[in-house]
């Protein structure tokens, strides 16, 4: 199987490879143990199949239980189904009342983003969410395994997750930055997809504006993480520490599971 960042995966969103990227000490991220991407709900056969033969060995779900059972994942087979909800709340209106929510205020779509990036870096339900996925990312020390993270469409939970991962794994923030931001182009064509079922409750530049920015990734939102995280602990290893609870130990063992010379 050939290495690539973007994965084959033909029925979802934003499924992608965190291997290859170098870190500061000179290593590399090996290929087939991480895997970012949206939600399995929508997955054909292939599309399980792919992702068995893959070697995906943990399917951790970042969801909230409303949005599971809603869109469950498709079970993939030799795959342990992990449910890491980091926030348990939201995601309970119907889709006319979002329309006529971010219809009326253009700025709302982003202000809300920054409070739920600012929110993934101090909410005690993240914080366990964060230390089940690091504790998975432990276990997972067999060749061919593969660990498999996800929210919905794979670019704020599983975003910031990613971000926190390649942190402990020793890549460079500005590397980090620009896998984060591999998702405005991925989460195009899901945009215009929410916009044409949105367009049925009326249709305006303000809710289309604001589709846009709920949908898809900024700088700002991950700028409201990170600027957060070095208020409140002065920098990312003080945050990986404290509020995650990985010990050196543990940060070097990740290390030791997922990079190679």
């Amino acid at each position: 199987m050939n290495n690539k960042r973007l994965l084959d995966v033909k029925n979802g969103y934003n499924f992608r490879e965190l291997g290859g990227y170098l870190t500061k000490d000179g290593r590399t991220i090996k290929w087939n143990k991480l895997i970012r991407s949206g939600e399995l709900s929508e997955l054909s056969k292939a599309d399980q199949e792919y992702l068995t033969d893959y070697g995906v060995k943990y399917d951790v779900d970042l969801r909230s239980d409303l949005e599971r059972k809603n869109a469950a994942d498709k079970n993939l087979a030799k795959t342990s189904f992990i449910p890491n909800p980091i926030f348990n709340t939201g995601h309970d209106k119907t889709d006319e009342e979002y329309a006529k929510q971010y219809s009326i205020n253009p700025n709302l779509g982003t202000k809300n983003m920054i409070l739920s990036y600012q929110s993934m870096v101090t909410e005690e339900s993240a914080k366990k969410a964060f230390r089940k996925l690091f504790d998975t990312l432990l276990k997972n020390d067999q060749d061919n395994s593969s660990v498999l993270f996800h929210c919905a469409q794979g670019k704020d939970r599983t975003g910031l997750s990613a971000a926190f991962i390649l942190f402990a794994l020793g890549v460079s923030e500005n590397n980090i930055r620009q896998d984060y931001l591999i998702s405005k182009e991925q989460m195009k064509p899901y945009v215009q997809l929410k916009i044409n079922e949105y367009s049925k409750y009326g249709m305006n530049d303000i809710l289309k504006n604001n589709l846009s920015n709920l949908y898809s990734v900024d700088e700002k939102y991950f700028d409201a993480a990170m600027n957060t995280i070095k208020k409140e602990y002065g920098n990312v290893v003080n945050f990986l520490h404290e509020f995650i609870g990985l010990s050196d130990r543990e940060i070097t063992k990740l290390r030791d599971i997922y990079l190679t010379n």
